[in-house]
This record gives structure tokens, sequence and C-alpha cells, in this order.
């Protein structure tokens, strides 16, 4: 009997990834590859830039009703903050440009480039990417904008 690998147990989740994107796919009448860049880079690319602009805009709003001046000393980091995003989503937009196969298949070959020099699979890189990372920056910018709010 094979043993399992913590590196096995990424393929039930990044074929349920696929499966997913497959879906999603047809319903747009889109191809495997055009969904994975419009999904996985521009749809997750631009909630991750707007919810990095969360932060900042619970300061605005803070400031703008009735909040005190300091609002608007403590927006100017969360506007660098913000600014972070917007860079990275514009950086990832030119280095993943059109058409969708040239897009696909470098966003590939990255992965399995980080694959190789964190030792794990392609699968495993998807996943850590893809999925924890997103979900784990989402959560720090609301996080983040519900407590200033809350302030």
């Amino acid at each position: 009997m094979r043993k399992v690998r913590f590196i096995d147990l990424a393929l039930l989740p990044f074929g349920l990834c696929v499966l997913f994107l497959l879906g999603l796919g047809k319903l747009f009448g889109l191809t495997y590859k055009q969904i994975s860049v419009v999904f996985n880079l521009w749809v997750q690319g631009a909630v991750l830039t707007l919810s990095g602009l969360a932060p900042a805009a619970a300061c605005v709003y803070k400031l703008a009703h009735g909040g005190s001046h300091l609002w608007l000393a403590a927006v100017i980091p969360f506007l660098a903050y913000a600014a972070i995003y917007v860079y990275g989503f514009v950086r990832m937009l030119l280095h993943y440009h059109l058409p969708f196969e040239d897009a696909f298949d470098l966003c590939v070959e990255d992965l399995q480039v980080l694959s190789a020099k964190w030792h794990t699979t392609y699968e495993m890189v998807n996943l850590i990417l893809f999925v924890l990372f997103f979900l784990m920056l989402i959560a720090i910018n609301m996080f983040l904008a519900h407590y200033l709010i809350c302030l």
C-alpha cells in the first residue's frame, strides 16, 4: 500500500478548482485556459486590489463622517498600502498580457518555477497562491477596514 504524502492531499482541492473553472468556462463560453486567466488573474486580482483599498476607504469614511483630523494622518499610510495593491495588479496585468494562451502558459511556467524553488508540486503552489494567500489577504484587508470603521 502506498503511503499518502501531504503533497498528495493538494490534488483533491486542485481537482475541485479545475472542475469549478471548467463549469464556469462552460457557463460563459470560454475554454479552460481563457477562464483560468479571466478568473484567477483578472477577477481575483481585481477583488484583491479592491480589498487592499478598503482600509484607506475606511479612514476616508471616518474622516468624512465627523471623525478627528487624525484620520487624515491615518489615511496616508493606508493609501500607500493600497498603492502597493494597485501597482501589483497593474504589474500582473502587464506580465500576463493577452492572448489568453500566452498568459495561461506563462502563468503555468511561473508556477512550475515556484514549485521547483519551494520543493513542492505545481498543484500545491497553485492552491497556496490562488486560494490560501488570496483568502488570507482578503481576510486581513477586510479585518483592517472593519477594525478602522469600528474605532
